[in-house]
């Protein structure tokens, strides 16, 4: 019953962002408020000073004033907001600076402020609402949230600004925070745990202690993955914990593997669908097949961009946390999000109360359809993922596709000094030689094959668990869990000393 309340209760402080997003009928004056709104408050920063935010009076004004940025365009800025001066990018203070999700070298820094978190908000509160409206039977139970263990020490700048979370709950209110922690179910002070194996443990006790789970919710799908194989390699320790009477419910599910019944309750798995993801997320619909599996909306480190909303496929733009440009891949031409069209594929441009204008982030979008003026959008991709050392331009889209003919286990493709690396973990045997001729389908790879500036790509064979392997190496340099994602193809190399394996041997 405590469950019910407490559920219903969040249920009823979201309800007027859920009426608010659904009746739009207006997305683009909706948006161009928005955009004045970040434009009024920033007019006094230094950055809105130098484009003169103060004379720009609606769109086509800052189109032609403020021009298309990169994270480097900022660069500056931000070295002044790290040595504690103000008003820089926003009037607002700076609370933190988050390390990007893409970041493994912790160099790029997003500012958050008070305004951006509310931005956040406009995006989660609506999602929320209408996962609990439209699967009522979550309420009647607890919730499984993903939560970031504190694996490095907290970390200041030269002028005291905290870098990252504290805790992935900072997403959400003070009155929702204390809600939730009735019914998440997740040991108290889990975030603050520094050894990850103890991390692992803690979770996995308390989720098979926890009877009536009704939703999981995680931002990788692997990260629920590598959970039910701890539990698994662990389930014997793990039994011993657990009282009697929910032993004897559990104990002959849990040896079978049989993850539905240990969770009869279980109603929905919130995660990642998009991408890399798509792979580990139709492993999760074998293990919970009466589960529905939603696939989450399109979330990055500087904004929150779409959440599912009733609909089968895809998810909606979140038209009030920020505001949105998109760049059509095919022209180059410059829409708004009431412009978009039903087949086409977008770069996501952002402007945001976190000191973000014009901002190129870098995600690729393909619009399914249009539902009464409304995108339905879905991630394809990131821009400019591409390695070139001898320029053969091997883009992330090529490397997945061999991915994909592969359907290995795990796959991250490296550039190593005058070669690539393949880290594979596959079920069958694969030759080098074979991999290469894969590639050589490329024809800018193929073509320095023959010059003889790439020697023939080498496999590392994976041994171990890659997946928690990479998660745990992003943990400890910075990372939140939640902006954790598995790369195909990395641009960096060394990954030898993250991964457990071999090299294979070339073929005579």
């Amino acid at each position: 019953m405590i469950y019910w309340l407490v559920n219903t209760m969040l249920c009823f402080l979201y309800k007027k962002e859920y009426k608010r997003y659904i009746n739009c009928k207006n997305i683009k004056g909706v948006q161009e408020g928005k955009l004045k709104e970040i434009l009024m408050k920033n007019m006094n920063s230094l950055y809105g000073k130098k484009y003169n935010f103060s004379e720009i009076k609606n769109y086509e004004e800052y189109k032609n004033k403020v021009p298309l940025t990169i994270y480097e365009d900022y660069l500056k800025y931000i070295e002044q907001i790290k040595r504690g001066k103000k008003h820089i990018l926003t009037m607002e203070d700076v609370k933190l600076l988050e390390l990007t999700s893409g970041s493994m070298t912790a160099s790029k820094l997003i500012p958050y402020t008070e305004g951006l978190k509310k931005e956040f908000q406009a995006g989660i509160k609506p999602w929320i609402y209408s996962l609990y409206i439209s699967y009522p039977e979550i309420k009647k139970g607890k919730s499984y949230w993903s939560v970031t263990p504190v694996t490095t020490e907290k970390k200041y700048t030269s002028g005291n600004v905290p870098i990252g979370f504290e805790e992935d709950s900072e997403y959400f209110g003070k009155i929702e925070k204390y809600l939730m922690n009735i019914i998440f179910a997740y040991p108290k002070d889990i975030k603050l745990e520094r050894d990850i194996e103890v991390f692992y443990w803690k979770t996995a006790l308390k989720l098979l202690k926890t009877e009536n789970l009704t939703l999981i919710s995680v931002w990788n799908p692997s990260f629920l993955l590598l959970l039910l194989q701890y539990i698994k390699e662990n389930r014997e320790k793990l039994l011993k914990k657990i009282s009697i009477k929910r032993r004897k419910k559990i104990e002959k599910f849990l040896f079978e593997d049989n993850y539905s019944k240990i969770w009869k309750n279980l109603k929905v798995i919130s995660c990642w669908g998009d991408g890399n993801a798509i792979h580990y997320m139709e492993d999760i619909k074998k293990i919970f097949k009466k589960v529905l599996i939603q696939p989450k909306g399109i979330l990055a480190t500087e904004g929150f961009l779409s959440f599912p909303i009733g609909d089968k496929e895809g998810s909606r733009i979140s038209y009030y946390s920020h505001f949105f440009e998109f760049i059509e891949r095919e022209t180059g031409d410059i829409k708004l999000a009431s412009q978009l069209i039903a087949g086409k594929n977008y770069e996501v441009v952002l402007t945001t109360s976190g000191g973000l204008y014009r901002y190129c982030i870098g995600d690729i979008i393909t619009v399914i359809s249009v539902k009464n003026g409304h995108p339905i959008i879905r991630f394809s991709g990131r821009k400019g993922a591409v390695s070139d050392l001898f320029g053969e331009k091997i883009s992330e889209e090529f490397a997945g596709t061999i991915y994909k003919k592969l359907e290995a286990q795990y796959f991250m493709l490296t550039p190593e000094k005058d070669r690539y690396r393949l880290y594979l973990k596959s079920s069958y045997e694969i030759s080098n030689k074979k991999i290469d001729e894969m590639f050589r389908k490329n024809f800018h790879y193929d073509y320095c094959r023959k010059l003889g500036q790439l020697k023939e790509i080498e496999i590392f064979r994976l041994t171990g668990e890659p997946e928690k392997e990479y998660i745990e190496y992003c943990l400890k340099n910075g990372q939140r869990l939640g902006n954790i994602k598995l790369k195909i193809l990395s641009q960096k190399n060394g990954w030898e000393n993250v991964y457990t394996g071999y090299l294979q041997k070339e073929e005579k």
